[in-house]
């Protein structure tokens, strides 16, 4: 499958999570092997951070990528998104330190896109196949961990434990990790967190722009307050998967193998790209068109061309009203 952009500029304006500020976002079509890169336009210079793994430095309540000096917040929504369309390339500018956080899953930036259009370039992409079996686990909490496993398919499976919440528990979620399954069934999934934990967040200058509109929030004595309920049984752990690919999307290129991960969270995800992101004994970059090399699975082109190929889409599609 080839190399992907976007088919024209598109723009968007929304609020950060945690900084509660306005922000204007605009997408670019980009070229061949020029990978997803944020611009900061609000900084003199202009900084460019391309979103690659070793850009991460920050992984509290969400993956920050470039430098204390400039920075872009909140990526693994808009990079989930673009994982599910299999655009590979794309200037995003932004006029703040953090993304829109939008409804809180990752149905609006594919709506987004979409609009945008996808335009195939002329050259098929790579691949980053796992030989070896790569783990990270917690060194505070042995329960936490990720790993990935040699796997003919892309998978994932995915099991979160909320001892605290019963209303969120334990759940899990195993599923083929292709562009089509994450636009029919996570974008839609969005953040949560416990309302206990806003009041700690906002103690801390944190959660600004929080409501909601974009969160899912449990109370330990009122249970779900949004008043809509949920979009999915599992929406949490289906979060916590959406999460993973964005974060995952940092390496830039479709991974084969079958990612396992409990109690995980950025932190471990971007922790395990950061281990994938080179090649190794464990990890085999298949770049196109190379003799000698390694079949493997074709499932990683299960990228749609458009939302107008997922009937399912509709139904999940529940900001636009």
């Amino acid at each position: 499958m080839n190399q992907r952009t976007v088919a024209r500029t598109i723009r968007h304006s929304g609020v950060g999570l945690h900084s509660g500020t306005p922000v204007q976002i605009e997408i670019q079509p980009s070229g061949l092997n020029t990978g997803i890169r944020f611009i900061r336009t609000d900084l003199n210079p202009h900084a460019e951070i391309k979103a690659t793994p070793q850009a991460v430095f920050d992984t509290t309540l969400a993956t920050r990528i470039g430098s204390p000096a400039a920075y872009v917040s909140t990526v693994e929504h808009l990079m989930a998104a673009l994982f599910g369309l299999g655009i590979d390339n794309a200037r995003i500018l932004v006029d703040g330190p953090e993304l829109p956080i939008v409804d809180g899953s990752a149905v609006p930036w594919l709506i987004l896109l979409d609009e945008a259009g996808i335009e195939e370039l002329q050259a098929p992409r790579s691949l980053r196949v796992v030989r070896k079996a790569v783990e990270v686990v917690d060194p505070r909490d042995p329960s936490r961990f990720i790993r990935v496993e040699p796997s003919k398919d892309p998978y994932i499976t995915y099991s979160i434990d909320f001892k605290n919440s019963e209303l969120i528990g334990s759940q899990t979620v195993s599923m083929a990790l292709t562009g089509r399954r994450f636009c029919e069934e996570l974008a839609h999934a969005r953040t949560f967190c416990t309302a206990e934990e806003v009041d700690y967040m906002r103690s801390r200058g944190l959660a600004r722009g929080g409501s909601l509109e974009n969160a899912i929030v449990v109370s330990r004595t009122s249970g779900l307050l949004n008043a809509q309920g949920l979009r999915s049984p599992d929406e949490f752990v289906r979060h916590k998967v959406l999460d993973c690919i964005g974060d995952l999307a940092l390496l830039g290129t479709p991974l084969i193998g079958h990612v396992i991960a409990h109690k995980a969270g950025h932190d471990l995800h971007t922790a395990l790209a950061k281990e994938l992101f080179a090649e190794s004994e464990a990890v085999e970059i298949l770049s196109p068109k190379i003799k000698g090399q390694r079949k493997t699975s074709k499932n990683f082109a299960d990228f749609p061309a458009s939302l107008a190929e997922l009937p399912l889409f509709a139904r999940l599609s529940l900001v636009t009203g």
